[in-house]
């Protein structure tokens, strides 16, 4: 019988987020999956804990003590231990590594893979396509280290094979959530009332727009209030707004909801990391809004049946907008223009006051076919057998 494939995978950290498919990937039948990871060391990120039951069965192929040090807890330079790994470690059949060309360690272990015959990965963001001349040869020439690149969506691949690359060396991966809990609740909360979710509201039937995530000024939400004091304003169409999380731009949010919407109209919920809680409010919203860039959010809104929208961008978004189709899952608004912004929620909301189980379904079935661990899966599979990208 041929030997399963192995793989290792090497991340900064290892966010809570991602541990469904590190589960999955660990379990997996098709081939021997292990992961290393550096400690916790930045504020405000949750991550797995490695010592609870769950992963006994595969503590011997779970390495969280890599070493990451970082200029100004922002970028990470070098992650000690990974390069003894690919130069000492059993030779292996995939080794995927961070894709971000400011790790230099990584440079290092590419290319001690490339001379032991280890297929290598890069894992990351690719190009964004606003790169300065110098910045775009520098990610370039890393990215062409590796044997193949896994990128997070289908615009950085067609960026990517516009500057040279191998329409067979791209990977889409997509990204995933919490996917198998988030399926299962589906039928939950439609047995749920709106007005028993959002009893804080003075008249919770009303359309209510959401977003969750850190309350950074990179948000731009305060777009988002000043969207909802013009609908309101408007008097054709009355909403609430529901705000989850906490950041540095929390204190001046709430000063504008004070001065400029009706009370009982908004509610900061704070920071929230229970899943029942969040999906609750998610699944009876009716619009999430992410004014600034989106990435995880759009996913976690969809896997509710929930559209969302964002700026169209492209160059400013995280990835997981382009998981969006515009008019069907949510819609797209001209980035930093509120008359925009306004108009189209607007034109949203009149046109869904409530959301139809058509639009419902739509939204889960994006990410049941692409933003989930069991598609992940396939895709770190294919990678290991040197087989054409699925997307």
């Amino acid at each position: 019988m041929k030997p399963k494939p192995t793989i290792h995978f090497t991340n900064n950290l290892a966010p809570h987020y991602m541990e469904p498919l590190i589960l999955q990937l660990l379990e997996s039948d098709d081939f021997d999956f292990s992961f290393s990871c550096g400690k916790n060391e930045n504020n405000g990120i949750q991550t797995i804990d490695f010592s609870s039951p769950k992963y006994q069965a595969h503590s011997n192929k779970i390495n969280s003590n890599i070493k990451n040090i970082w200029i100004k807890n922002k970028y990470l330079v070098w992650q000690g231990g990974v390069i003894k790994q690919c130069l000492f470690g059993k030779k292996i059949d995939l080794m995927i590594l961070l894709g971000e060309a400011q790790l230099f360690s990584n440079w290092v272990a590419a290319i001690v893979c490339r001379i032991r015959g280890i297929n290598i990965a890069f894992r990351g963001h690719g190009l964004y396509g606003n790169e300065g001349f110098s910045k775009k040869l520098l990610r370039t020439t890393f990215y062409k280290l590796a044997n193949a690149n896994m990128v997070y969506e289908r615009r950085s691949k067609n960026i990517l094979i516009e500057n040279g690359f191998k329409e067979n060396k791209i990977h889409v991966v997509f990204n995933s959530l919490n996917y198998y809990y988030q399926k299962s609740q589906r039928q939950k909360y439609t047995e749920v009332s709106k007005s028993d979710v959002f009893n804080f509201f003075k008249n919770p039937n009303l359309p209510v727009l959401i977003f969750s995530g850190r309350l950074t000024k990179a948000k731009k939400l305060k777009m988002l209030l000043e969207t909802c004091k013009l609908i309101n304003n408007a008097n054709e169409q009355k909403v609430n707004v529901l705000i989850i999380g906490d950041g540095e731009d929390s204190e001046h949010l709430h000063k504008f909801a004070e001065s400029n919407l009706p009370q009982g109209s908004f509610k900061f919920y704070g920071s929230c990391y229970d899943e029942e809680i969040i999906g609750k409010f998610f699944s009876k919203a009716d619009l999430c809004v992410s004014p600034g860039n989106v990435g995880l959010t759009a996913i976690h809104s969809l896997s509710y049946g929930t559209p969302i929208c964002t700026h169209n961008n492209f160059g400013n978004q995280g990835p997981e907008a382009e998981a969006i189709e515009d008019n069907v899952t949510g819609f797209y608004f001209e980035e930093n223009n509120i008359r925009d912004l306004f108009t189209k929620t607007l034109s949203w909301i009149n046109k869904n006051p409530n959301k139809s189980n058509d639009l419902v379904q739509n939204c889960y079935t994006i990410i049941d076919k692409y933003y989930n661990p069991q598609f992940q899966e396939k895709v770190f599979l294919n990678l290991a057998q040197k087989k054409a990208p699925i997307v």
